[in-house]
């Protein structure tokens, strides 16, 4: 009995060496970034079309029109100093251009007169964003001239930016 349980132990020991010599393990380091990630996209019609055509009389503004099917998404991943600026892609030389974005997730401008704003000098919209994402926020805008202008017809690019 006793030269039974000797074999047995030696054999499983012999079998702890066998199991051991052939693991093997090997490592690697991973090295993980997530980098700073701005968003923006709208959504609606291609091109908006605004056109002024009531007025009051013996009043040179005329009655703006305003225009709200249009929506956008953001995602933004940096910090609270966030913000997303608009501008035109040149001056208006006449009438005057007001857009207004909703926001949960940072602090809105309010109705901000766009008129004169360039790619150099784009005005704040909204600003102090948090960080994550939001969709189908409004985007409104709103179309003004006065009479002693008269006539005009012009087509302006709005540019909506992420930028901290």
């Amino acid at each position: 009995m006793k030269k039974i349980l000797l074999t047995l132990g030696v054999a499983m020991m012999s079998f702890a060496l066998v199991q051991d010599a052939s693991a093997q393990t090997a490592t690697q380091a991973v090295s993980l970034t997530v980098s700073k990630v701005y968003r923006i996209a709208i959504t609606g019609a291609a091109t908006i079309n605004m056109a002024i055509n009531a007025g009051v009389a013996g009043t040179d503004a005329l009655t703006p029109v305003t225009d709200a099917t249009s929506t956008y998404a953001i995602t933004q991943n940096n910090s609270a100093a966030t913000k997303v600026t608009a501008n035109l892609d040149a001056a208006m030389p006449k009438g005057h251009l007001k857009i207004a974005l909703v926001s949960g997730l940072g602090t809105t401008a309010g109705t901000v007169d766009i008129t004169s704003a360039t790619s150099g000098s784009a005005l704040n919209v909204v600003s102090a964003i948090a960080m994550g994402a939001e969709t189908g926020k409004s985007i409104t805008y709103t179309f003004s001239a006065n009479a002693s202008e008269g006539l005009f017809v012009a087509s302006k690019t709005v540019t909506l930016t992420v930028i901290d």
